[in-house]
């Protein structure tokens, strides 16, 4: 479980890319691939990246649970979180209160307590959106975190502008062919679709702000056409970036 304190940028958890922001609260699950990555603005001071972090073993957590009751639930709530999980609302509320709590106790019987209360809440909260899906399954290997996550830095920090293909071949130290095959392994997307999405997360966080019109929004997030940018928007999002500012405004 990942808190955000302060921070913001782009985040990878399954096949979902999106941007986040502070007040943040998500729960991974076992096997799940996840990266956050800082916007490049704010990565010279570590005064405005904070964040906290519940990490739970599950098996030792139902063997340990298990001699005390039924641990069905929990394991439903472990299966769905393979998903990843967004909280929301009152949940989300009181899971920060006891994160902070525990984060903050040194040892005793008020962390444990807190642990079980923030386990009760999980198992009965719906209070949630899943985050990756359905059918999301990964092929990474311990030795593929390095490279991929090398890769997707480069395109976080270069979305932006256009993204040679062979640029981030040669990053992975691989042929473009080889390279193409490979992402798509590991991440079910093609590497123009991943970029595509990174722009397009982008592109819906300034939106959001309202500061910028559609046009500028395209070409600020790397599109080198409206039109491209409108297609695109609406193939991943199922509307169009106008009917987007016009839903969020409402």
């Amino acid at each position: 479980m990942t808190y955000i304190v302060q921070s913001e940028g782009k985040r990878i958890i399954g096949d979902s890319i999106d941007s986040f922001s502070t007040d943040e609260l998500t729960f991974v699950g076992p096997d799940l691939p996840h990266v956050w990555h800082n916007d490049s603005s704010n990565q010279d001071s570590t005064d405005l990246s904070r964040s906290m972090a519940l990490y739970v073993e599950p098996k030792l957590l139902l063997e340990v649970l298990g001699q005390l009751f039924k641990t069905h639930k929990i394991e439903a709530f472990l299966t769905a979180s393979k998903r990843g999980l967004l909280f929301r609302g009152e949940t989300k509320q009181q899971l920060k209160h006891k994160l902070e709590q525990i984060v903050h106790l040194d040892y005793g019987f008020k962390k444990t307590i807190l642990l079980l209360e923030i386990i009760e809440l999980l198992i009965t909260t719906d209070e949630y959106e899943y985050l990756s899906s359905p059918g999301y399954t990964h092929n990474y290997s311990s030795m593929d975190n390095e490279k991929i996550d090398r890769i997707f830095k480069f395109v976080f920090n270069n979305f932006t502008k256009e993204i040679p293909l062979d640029q981030v071949a040669t990053l992975a130290n691989m042929s473009k062919h080889s390279f193409c095959r490979y992402f798509k392994s590991r991440t079910q997307k093609t590497f123009v679709q991943f970029v595509n999405e990174v722009r397009i997360s982008e592109s819906c966080r300034l939106i959001t702000e309202n500061k910028l019109q559609i046009t500028n929004i395209a070409f600020a997030c790397g599109f080198n056409s409206l039109s491209n940018f409108n297609k695109i928007f609406k193939s991943i999002k199922g509307i169009t970036p106008s009917r987007y500012r016009s839903h969020i405004q409402r």
